[in-house]
């Protein structure tokens, strides 16, 4: 089983990127793969309350995991904005899975 970190760095209102990114994580996890998204940029906008957070929460229930830049949050206002099981990391986390912990990342 392969560990799959996806970087998700756009916003779901004006690109069809995360619909994608989301696409090939459903699919990487359906074939039996550990996958998590890491929302950085205008990605953690995906995870706010309402919209395309109804897709990030259905993907919770498949099993993917999701965690947010903590200044990225910040940055756009949506502290305490976020869907349920969006957990908030700081940068070096990223750094940290990147390095050590995923077999395999993809940046979007």
């Amino acid at each position: 089983m392969t560990k799959l970190l996806v970087v998700l760095s756009k916003d779901p209102y004006t690109t069809e990127i995360p619909d994608l990114a989301l696409s090939i994580g459903l699919d990487a996890q359906a074939k039996g793969n550990d996958v998590s998204f890491y929302l950085i940029e205008d990605g953690v906008t995906a995870a706010r309350n309402g919209g395309f957070a109804q897709k990030i929460l259905d993907a919770q229930s498949q099993g993917l995991q999701f965690f947010a830049d903590d200044k990225s949050v910040f940055h756009r206002g949506l502290k305490n904005k976020l869907v349920d099981g969006v957990q908030v990391k700081e940068i070096g986390t990223l750094l940290d899975y990147i390095m050590d912990d995923y077999d395999k990342v993809t940046w979007f």
